[in-house]
């Protein structure tokens, strides 16, 4: 299976010149759209997305022991090979005016505040497709539909690791386990029974730094788990 962000590189007018760039959609060997099982998402979005997608907390650990936690849709169950459940044959994305922001910049990213991109992406092309470079400056097109949502990313990751901090740091966080049918799924969520019990002044904070309605945008996000696993279910 192809490892998204696998040959990522930086965009450059002299070596990139005649670059240009399609989406497939149908026509692509390896949509970005069935690799993914989840995406990191930011605050500014959690809210949205907590419509469409299950939106947990998870502790990942990188290649040298550092952990990382990170808020995260889940696209699909695991073993589910048909893609995004919002991946309709035909059609593509059915929420593309919504769709996440790791979405939305791909296969365009900013990267050590550089312009990038990710060449396992069959869209790149010197043939056919919309041209990247607009002569020495990047393609008006490219800067609003790609690489203003890559800028939204970085701009909220420091806001959204505080947020994961605090809620860690009040050990608000505990496993919770969701049935339906013959499976189940496991995940890391908020405890509303602790966050309740937090000190009035604490819980004050929370309402007035949005915290509140953050944390049960992501408690009802969870009930999107069957919708996943219907799919699954589904012949």
């Amino acid at each position: 299976m192809t490892r998204l962000f696998s040959d990522v590189r930086f965009l450059d007018p002299q070596k990139h010149g005649q670059l240009n760039w399609e989406c497939l959609k149908s026509r692509c060997p390896s949509s970005c759209c069935n690799v993914p099982d989840r995406t990191f998402v930011v605050l500014e979005e959690l809210v949205r997305l907590s419509k469409y997608f299950p939106i947990v907390i998870t502790v990942e650990v990188d290649h040298i022991g550092r952990e990382e936690k990170l808020l995260c849709a889940y696209f699909r169950l695991k073993e589910d090979k048909k893609g995004c459940v919002y991946l309709k044959e035909g059609l593509g994305c059915l929420i593309e005016e919504e769709k996440p922001y790791t979405c939305r910049q791909y296969p365009f990213l900013i990267r050590e505040n550089y312009l990038a991109a990710d060449f396992t992406c069959p869209g790149f092309s010197q043939d056919v497709g919309t041209p990247v470079w607009n002569k020495e400056s990047i393609n008006p097109y490219f800067e609003s539909d790609f690489f203003l949502y890559s800028l939204k990313l970085e701009e909220g990751k420091a806001q959204t690791e505080e947020f994961l901090k605090t809620l860690f740091d009040l050990d608000l966080i505990v496993g919770g386990k969701l049935t339906y049918e013959t499976i189940d799924v496991s995940f890391n969520m908020v405890d509303e029974k602790r966050l309740l019990e937090l000190p009035k002044d604490i819980l004050r904070e929370f309402y007035h730094r949005g915290y509140l309605r953050l944390v049960y945008a992501h408690l009802n996000s969870l009930q999107n788990w069957e919708k996943l696993i219907k799919r699954y279910l589904k012949p």
